[in-house]
């Protein structure tokens, strides 16, 4: 009995020891352009950009989400005057998963650089529309 304890709790050490490999092992993978990605999906979602604003997106980081391992990548925008945070989630250079976020995204510690929503360019930030003149 007590081999068989031994022998299970040695299956069990060592799954916890490759999911902590598996985590100090991300930095290495190479970052997707993620402000183009980000652009192109807020685009997608929101329609018309007219509301919105002032758009920042912080550095990627190394999460561990729903679907496994993933980039995560926090907005942050104006809507008709209130601050938003939205959480987007991308893999393999695609945006697997995005929400508004909540606490566990952490996005209120990141910090932010302006960027072009609409060309996905990074220290620019969106030039707002201009009402027509009559």
């Amino acid at each position: 009995m007590k081999r068989v304890a031994t022998f299970l709790l040695a299956i069990v050490l060592a799954g916890c020891s490759d999911l902590a490999q598996t985590a100090e092992q991300a930095p290495s993978r190479p970052e997707p352009r993620y402000a183009s990605l980000a652009a192109a999906h807020l685009r997608a979602v929101l329609k018309d950009l007219t509301p919105y604003g002032g758009f920042e997106i912080s550095g990627l980081r190394w999460v561990h989400a729903l679907r496994g391992w993933t980039w995560l990548a926090c907005v942050h925008f104006a809507d008709r005057g209130h601050q938003r945070s939205y959480a987007i989630f991308i893999q393999n250079s695609v945006v697997v998963d995005a929400r508004y976020a909540v606490q566990t995204d952490a996005c209120a510690t990141q910090a932010y650089i302006p960027f072009d929503v609409v060309t996905g360019v990074l220290g620019q930030p969106t030039v707002p529309r201009q009402q027509p003149l009559y």
